[in-house]
């Protein structure tokens, strides 16, 4: 089963590369990237809804009243990482931005599953981790620059 989820976790890795730049050519052609952010969202929305009647899940909208209101900002930080996207992906390319993307996730998965934060299976930072991260951030130094 483990391994499913790894392959999951690379196509995601895959989409994310696709659908990040995909967002930021409708910005182009709209010539604002707040602009492409609408139609992206509306979109999600539109399957998440589709998905979530297909599934059969509807009652659980009703568990909204559950959820921890800080954990709300994530619908802030998509918007932000959206609009970032559209608007750094022409200014450095998409394979810089993803290098140094990529880089910043890891520092705060480090962070998230050391502390169990935000609900993260605790995963404490051991020298051979550091080393590991610290390979990655001189990889991405040298690819960019």
């Amino acid at each position: 089963m483990q391994i499913g989820y790894i392959l999951l976790a690379v196509l995601m890795g895959i989409m994310l590369a696709v659908y990040l730049p995909m967002n930021s050519a409708v910005a182009r052609h709209l010539g604002s990237p707040i602009a492409a952010s609408i139609p992206f969202f509306l979109i999600a929305l539109t399957t998440s809804v589709l998905l979530l009647f297909v599934k059969g899940d509807q009652e659980a909208v009703l568990n909204i009243k559950n959820v921890p209101a800080y954990l709300f900002i994530a619908g802030f930080i998509s918007a932000f990482m959206i609009l970032g996207t559209t608007f750094l992906l022409p200014k450095i390319g998409a394979r810089q931005f993803f290098i140094v993307v990529l880089a910043g996730q890891l520092i705060m998965a480090m962070i998230l599953s050391h502390f169990a934060l935000l609900e993260s299976p605790k995963d404490p930072v051991t020298i051979k981790k550091i080393f590991g991260a610290s390979l990655m951030f001189v990889g991405a130094l040298l690819s960019t620059h």
